[in-house]
Order: structure tokens, then sequence, then C-alpha cells
């Protein structure tokens, strides 16, 4: 990441924090820095390490959601095979022992067998497969959905822990520095060279240095838990994490954000797609309102008579003609096209607001590159000039340190912030940008 490998105060930063290879925080927590600059934490020297877009690939395939989704898909390709089956025939077998009302009339064996067979009108059937097939695109841009917000939170929880592991070293870093300042005045004051509260000064801000250490160290183990789940815990207990942050890589331009959330989004997809379902719903109930008709045959042998017969059986919509079906046909409908024009509402608002982000992070990495971290280290430098030649004291050297280190702090959380709301105009958006 760019706080620890790319920026042109690398050195200086790890040097003025004199940094080593060991973290200070946890004696088993190793940072690496590779040779085009990329962050590599990890637990261990056997711990496996995970990539940005390796988290993302296990998090697509174990994640409960995802397997949600994809049973969804599955119900409604079973609702599309249903649509495109047709109704099926009815056969009817009747046997008993007969005899003709005479006192010499002979007695048998009657049977009565019925076939019947409803036929559905062309446009029915036509309707309900339309609905059926707009279900399945649906519920397939919903698994997009889906997975879009699973990588989305993938991309943060990474970048949270990145950021989390760049604070605990640098707090790791501020102790020890604080440490070594409080052994200087320790031996002063038994020397005779510095006044005992001198001493108790240091040790307050000894304390609050372990303080950062400690919820450093809290919310590393956080974010390592939260990245876990988000794969189904299939990271494992003990795992490295290799990456940067995100950066702007090209201008962004909010109209054309806009109009391509609006073509790509799964979101508006899955809205389009649940309009049609409803509008091929509503055509099958109008086409309902004409009833299907069942043609019926039967052969008939009872006592004296032999006969075969055909019929046809046609309901009559004299009380319901479906009305009721035909108003909730439309009112989903409706809904769906409320449903879709609040999307694109939202999306647009998110858009705007995280462009918004996006350049006041970006600002905010240009003040600091520009001058804040050039600043802070100069503040250092000269803090120890000066308490080499007898015009600083102790402390003022460790308020030097501290503003180095609060500068830093703010430059990683700047990079993380523009990281979190790039990510989440790429989710808006519907795609990386």
């Amino acid at each position: 990441m760019s706080i620890l490998g790319r920026t042109p105060f690398h050195h200086n930063w790890r040097s003025h924090f004199n940094f080593q290879l060991t973290l200070g925080h946890n004696p088993r927590c190793v940072c690496l820095w590779s040779a085009n600059g990329t962050v590599v934490w990890e637990q261990e020297a056997t711990t496996q390490s995970y990539t940005l877009q390796r988290v993302i690939d296990l998090a697509l395939t174990h994640h409960p959601s995802i397997e949600f989704g994809k049973g969804v898909i599955d119900e409604t390709h079973r609702d599309q095979l249903s649509a495109s089956a047709y109704p099926n025939p009815s056969l009817g077998l009747q046997s008993g022992h007969g005899q003709i009302l005479d006192p010499t009339g002979p007695s048998l064996t009657e049977r009565y067998i019925s076939l019947s067979q409803p036929l559905e009108w062309p446009g029915t059937r036509a309707a309900r497969q339309q609905a059926a097939k707009a279900g399945v695109n649906s519920a397939q841009a919903s698994f997009e959905e889906t997975q879009l917000n699973v990588k989305a939170r993938v991309k943060q929880a990474f970048y949270e822990l990145l950021l989390s592991h760049t604070l605990a070293d640098l707090a790791s870093r501020l102790l020890d520095i604080v440490t070594d300042f409080e052994r200087a005045v320790q031996r002063r004051v038994e020397a005779g060279e510095a006044p005992p509260f001198k001493l108790m000064k240091v040790n307050v801000e000894l304390l609050q240095a372990q303080k950062l250490v400690s919820q450093a160290e809290g919310k590393v183990r956080a974010g390592q838990a939260t990245l876990n789940q988000l794969t189904a815990g299939n990271l494992g207990k003990n795992f490295a994490i290799q990456g940067d942050f995100e950066s702007v890589k090209g201008q962004l331009k909010e109209q054309n954000l806009i109009e391509t959330a609006f073509h790509n989004h799964p979101e508006i997809h899955k809205f389009q797609q649940l309009i049609e379902k409803a509008s091929a719903r509503h055509n099958q109930e109008q086409h309902a309102r004409v009833p299907n008709i069942t043609i019926k045959g039967a052969y008939q042998r009872d006592a004296g008579r032999e006969g075969f017969v055909g019929g046809l059986s046609i309901p009559l919509p004299l009380w319901n003609q479906r009305q009721g079906e035909i108003a909730k046909a439309l009112g989903i409908r409706r809904q769906a096209e409320a449903n879709l024009r609040q999307a694109q509402i939202s999306l647009k608002k998110g858009i705007i607001e995280h462009l918004q982000f996006s350049r006041t992070a970006s600002a905010q990495i240009h003040t600091f590159e520009q001058g804040l971290l050039k600043q802070a280290k100069e503040a250092v430098r000269i803090a120890r000039t000066s308490f080499k030649f007898g015009e600083a004291s102790l402390l003022d050297v460790l308020d030097a340190q501290r503003v180095l280190w609060h500068t830093f702090q703010g430059y990683a959380q700047a990079r993380f912030e523009l990281s979190v709301a790039l990510t989440e105009l790429g989710r808006l958006v519907g795609k990386e940008l």
C-alpha cells in the first residue's frame, strides 16, 4: 500500500519511526515490503497469504447468500418447466354387477370408461410462459446483485483489515519510541539531571501509547474475524493478506457513471424483469377470462345397452370474470415500476455522494503528499536537532514524533476512505471502475 511502499516518503517514515522487520505489538506478526510496493501482512512464516481477488473468489463460492441465490434460480427454472407443461388428461374407470329388471333378464358386468383432456387457449399459455421466463431472468439479475454486494463487502472488509494492520504497526512504532524516551528520562532523573515530574509526564505518554497498541490489536482481530466470516471460515484462523489500497485510475464523470448504472446495474435489470413478469401475469389473467374447455370421450356398457359418447365442457364465466386477479396483477406491475424508479433514484443519489467522497479523499491524499508529510518529518528533524543542542526537551521531541504518527495515521485513513468510496462507486455503477 502506498503508505508503506509507494510514496516518496516511505523511507523517511520508516527511519523516523525506527522500523524493524518484526512488529512490536506481536512478535509473530510480520510486515514484508515487496519490490512493487505491495504489502504482505502475516502472522507467521507458514501462514497462507491471500490477495484481495483470492478472498473475493472464496466469498463468491462459499458465502451463504450466494448459495441462497442459486437456490432461487433453481426454483424459477422449475417454475419455467411447469409453465411449459401441458394439462394432464383424466382417465375414469368404473365397473360393477348389473341385471335387467326382468324375472328372466340376464345379469352381466357393467363397464364405464371415460377420458377427458383440458385444452388451454394459446394466449393464456404464452403469457404464462413469458411470465415464467421473466421470473428466471429476474432471479438471475438478483443473483448478480447479490454477487456485487458480497464483492463490495469483501473489499471493504479487506481494506479495513489493511488499515487496522497499518495503524497497529504505527502504534507499535510509537510505543517503541516512547519506551526509549521513558528509559532515557528515567536515567536522567536518577542522575539528578531532570526533575521527577518529567518522568511522570513520559509515563502518561507511555500509558497512552500502550492503550493505542491494545486498541489497534483488537481492531486487527475484529477485522480478521469479519473477513473470515465473509468467506464462511475458509480463510482459517490465522491468515495473511497481501494487497494495496485503491486509487483513482481515470477521470470519473458523474453523468457517465449514472448512465452506466442505469444500463448495467443488476438491480435495474431485476426490476425491469419483474415489470415484464407482472405484465405477462396481467395478460394471462385477461386471457383467462375466456375459460379453458375440456373435451371428453367415454365408453359405456351396462345392462341392455352399449355405446360410445363424446362431449365438451365449457365453464360459464357468469359470476366470476377474474376482475380481482386482473386488478392484483396490475397492482403488482405498478409496484415493480415504482421499485424501478426508486432504485434509479437511490443509485443516482449514492453515485453523487460517493463520487464527492472520493474527490474529498483524493484532495486529502494530495495535501498529505504535497505538504503535511514533509512538514511533519521536518518538525521531527528540527526537534531532534534542537534537543541535541539543548534547545528542546525530550517532551518536545516526543510531541513532534506524535504529530508525525498522527500525520501518517491520517494519510492511511484518507487512502482507506478513498478505497471505500471507489468500492461503493463500483457497486453502485455495477462494474469495476
